[in-house]
């Protein structure tokens, strides 16, 4: 209702003045209600003319019926004269266009003629009851017109005209009747104008409200579209310079602004803005210097932004105490300031300046933040691909120049790479390299030194020298700007004058080992970026040249080394060659002697049995025991000289096999006949398991006797008194089918004293033996009888002769616990075909 009662003040005010550009947004936001009764009026005005017209044609046959012939033809021919022009105004109407304003007083001309037919009419009749006439027309104008002003007219116009018809008359009841009537239609006027005007009011805020929201609709869709196109344009540029020239043109020429500037914190100088980009002012379309520089929170609007972080917006700034006016943007009247902010923190301030006094909207500030915070980001993103690219190319750089410096180890060539690539960071006039040699710095490399100042013999005492012993103790570079004024500078007369000099520290682990000296003949500084390049390279120099002297001492040292290798291997190689001659000559010493042991132990043997045949000897029981005697050495003998000669055929390759299919079961079973009086006198036990149940073989069977009978004398004499021994079989099925069988395995398991886990591989060795050797003349069957150690030698290869393997398991020896110790034999099957044919 507030709005409505402001609406219809504004409309009575706007009648005869109109607003001015210095009103305030609140006062000329509302729309102008008088065109709007003027629309409507207008659109009303056809209509009711038709309909005036067709009253009138009416009222005239009316009165050509009714009225007395003293007037009726003045009124009829009056009023069909009236309709008649009232009727040629709507065609006229309907044909053409009128202005706005003319709408209601067009209205107010046609109510007069109405009512003046009717003045007339009443004052021929001098009837009162012709008012009730003029009451329908007021109420009827009522409703068309809707301003106060004419309304007022045509009423006030009405009862004066009444009043001025009616001054001659007498006063009657019915003059008094129809007075009254007319006082109350021209209040029922008045509430019919005003209700109609309410309701025109209501309407036209309704449709300026919804209008205003399309507008800010339009607006916002406009601003989102603007920051959509600028931030997916933006975001693709990653070159800092051109995004800012970019971000600056775009803003301006999307907001017709006059200045738009980009203030970063400068990286060089704390605390103060740079002017990186400047686009208008009076230099449109040029690209600004970005010479200005501000102190952040002193200086001008931009710097209270940047001092507190927050927007200024000034209507005109030359009321604003803070504004530094400048000649580039003399023409600068309101001025919009925004924070650039990456997350948190402040990167820089985004000016824009108009020409026209308040000419930025407050309700536009909060998306301009937000597109300033795009650019930000924007912004912040380029900075950091540009760091990014820049340590990137740099890193790059170093890593080339570490490979070439690691890619020799020679100490020239590192010398000279050093210097090289160092130019390639640093620029310098001359350079060298010191090397510490105790109390002294040689110089071991230089570049740019003219050649009549001999370098190679350039040394420095450490003796009263300041300036490397600042080096050595600070460990950091030394930089001096003009070496004229430095007192302890040292001036070589050989060179050129230096002026600005740079020593970088050589370090490796702890220590000082030298120094990269970089000198200029002018005082052109060494920037702080290139005293951290040149101190990056020097740690890459100091490790390179460490790596160039290790390598000259390691070279040195390999070459001696070499030598005395050579001389061992050529030593290494000799003994090898004495050894094989050895074992071939122990080798062949078994074979011969065994060959000529077997004659006289054959004569041996044929005598012992020609004493047993001798009577005298049957007789003598003393004789008797001595020819048994004699008999079971030379059978002894015969065993061992035997076991010489398979020893010496395995090592020879010349073990001869016989193969044919016999029964397991049959072999243990003789020797278990065998080894019965044995392991009756050692109360032992031998269980024979599953061997009856396994397939036949196809092997050698004397040779595999020999090969049980080994191990069952092995286990029978380091068994203890009352031990068991376990003799079982199992089939190992080919590729995992349990239809088809190719190997047989048979375990010999005792529970003797067992094998050390080392020793599993040397009791296969020949002449190995287990315990003391002067025990081992004993019986071979006694606990841990002696032997000749050939046994194990002779399985072994008689098992891979047969395409087969052995192996032992033992945790360990011990003869309190006695673990004991298991021998595997793997052998091959003989064929189904065959193994058929046995059975």
């Amino acid at each position: 209702m507030a709005k409505m009662e402001a609406l219809l003040i504004e409309s009575d005010a706007a009648t005869n003045t109109r607003a001015t550009p210095d009103n305030s947004r609140a006062d000329s936001s509302y729309p102008s209600l008088t065109r709007a009764f003027d629309a409507v009026a207008l659109n009303n005005l056809p209509p009711v003319t038709l309909g005036l017209s067709l009253f009138h044609f009416f009222l005239a046959a009316s009165y050509a019926i009714f009225l007395a012939p003293g007037i009726k033809e003045i009124i009829v021919s009056l009023v069909t004269g009236t309709a008649i022009i009232l009727l040629g105004l709507y065609a006229w109407l309907r044909i053409r266009s009128i202005p706005t304003r003319w709408a209601q007083p067009l209205g107010v001309v046609i109510a007069t003629v109405s009512i003046g037919n009717i003045f007339v009419h009443l004052h021929l009749s001098l009837e009162p009851r012709q008012t009730g006439m003029i009451m329908f027309l007021l109420i009827g104008m009522s409703a068309y017109l809707l301003s106060m002003r004419w309304i007022s007219l045509v009423l006030i116009g009405t009862l004066g005209g009444w009043l001025l018809v009616v001054s001659g008359w007498d006063v009657t009841a019915s003059l008094i009747y129809h007075g009254i009537l007319l006082i109350l239609s021209v209040g029922l006027s008045m509430v019919v104008f005003y209700v109609r005007r309410q309701s025109v009011v209501r309407y036209e805020l309704l449709r300026w409200e919804d209008s205003q929201r399309r507008e800010q609709l339009q607006r916002r869709a406009k601003q989102m579209e603007t920051s959509m196109s600028l931030g997916q344009y933006i975001t693709s540029i990653l070159d800092l310079d051109a995004l800012l020239q970019t971000v600056a043109e775009l803003i301006k020429a999307q907001y017709n602004l006059y200045y738009v500037a980009v203030y970063l914190l400068d990286s060089q100088m704390e605390g103060y803005l740079v002017r990186r980009v400047g686009v208008g002012g009076n230099v449109p379309g040029q690209k600004q210097r970005p010479q200005m520089r501000i102190r952040v929170g002193r200086e001008g609007l931009i710097g209270w932004v940047a001092g507190n972080g927050r927007h200024l917006l000034v209507n005109d700034v030359l009321q604003d105490s803070r504004y530094i006016p400048h000649d580039l943007v003399s023409q600068t009247r309101s001025e919009l300031d925004l924070p650039l902010r990456a997350g948190r923190r402040l990167i820089g301030v985004l000016s824009l300046q108009s020409s026209q006094a308040a000419a930025f909207n407050p309700d536009d500030v909060p998306f301009l933040q937000s597109l300033a915070d795009q650019a930000a980001i924007a912004i912040d993103n380029a900075h950091l691909y540009q760091s990014e690219r820049t340590a990137r190319s740099l890193a790059e750089t170093m890593h080339k120049m570490g490979r070439a410096l690691t890619g020799t180890l020679e100490w020239n060539e590192v010398l000279e790479l050093i210097l090289g690539q160092l130019a390639e960071l640093v620029a310098y006039d001359r350079g060298s390299v010191f090397v510490r040699q105790g109390e002294q710095l040689n110089l071991v490399a230089a570049r740019g030194f003219p050649s009549a100042a001999q370098p190679s013999q350039i040394a420095i005492s450490l003796e009263n020298e300041s300036i490397f012993r600042e080096i050595y103790e600070t460990k950091r570079p030394l930089f001096i700007p003009d070496v004229l004024q430095w007192p302890d500078w040292q001036q070589i007369d050989a060179l050129p004058l230096a002026r600005a000099w740079l020593g970088v520290p050589l370090i490796h682990g702890q220590e000082v080992v030298g120094m990269l000296s970089l000198t200029r003949e002018t005082t052109t500084p060494f920037t702080h970026e290139s005293i951290d390049l040149a101190t990056t390279f020097a740690a890459q120099a100091a490790v390179a040249l460490e790596n160039a002297r290790r390598f000259d001492k390691t070279t040195r040292f390999s070459q001696q080394l070499e030598y005395e290798v050579a001389q061992r291997t050529q030593a290494i190689q000799e003994a090898y060659a004495q050894l094989e001659q050895l074992d071939r000559a122990k080798t062949d010493f078994i074979a011969i002697a065994s060959h000529e042991l077997r004659t006289p132990l054959t004569i041996l043997r044929g005598y012992s049995q020609m004493l047993f045949q001798q009577n005298s000897v049957k007789q003598d029981e003393q004789i008797e025991m001595l020819a048994e005697g004699i008999q079971s050495g030379a059978m002894r003998l015969e065993e061992v000289i035997g076991s010489m000669l398979e020893v010496a055929k395995i090592d020879n390759q010349a073990l001869q096999l016989y193969p044919k299919m016999f029964s397991l079961s049959r072999l243990f079973n003789r020797l278990a006949d065998l080894f019965a009086v044995a392991l009756r006198e050692r109360s032992l036990t031998l269980v024979v398991a599953n061997i009856d149940q396994l397939p036949p073989l196809e092997a050698d069977p004397e040779a595999l006797e020999k090969v049980f009978y080994n191990l069952l004398i092995n286990a029978i004499k380091y068994t203890p008194d009352g031990g068991t021994i376990h003799v079982s079989g199992i089939l190992h099925h080919a590729n995992g089918h349990r239809t088809q069988a190719d190997k047989v395995e048979i375990r010999v398991r005792d529970n003797g004293i067992g094998v050390d886990p080392e020793m599993h591989e040397l009791v296969f060795s020949k002449f190995y033996q287990t315990g003391e050797v002067s025990l081992h003349s004993s019986a071979k069957t006694k606990f841990k009888g002696g032997g000749p150690g050939l046994g194990l030698a002779i399985t072994r290869g008689i098992v891979e002769a047969h395409g087969g393997k052995i192996w032992l398991e033992s945790q360990g020896h011990n003869e309190d616990t006695c673990p004991g110790t298991t021998f595997h034999v793997l052998l091959p099957l003989a064929s189904h075909g065959m193994a058929e044919l046995v059975r």
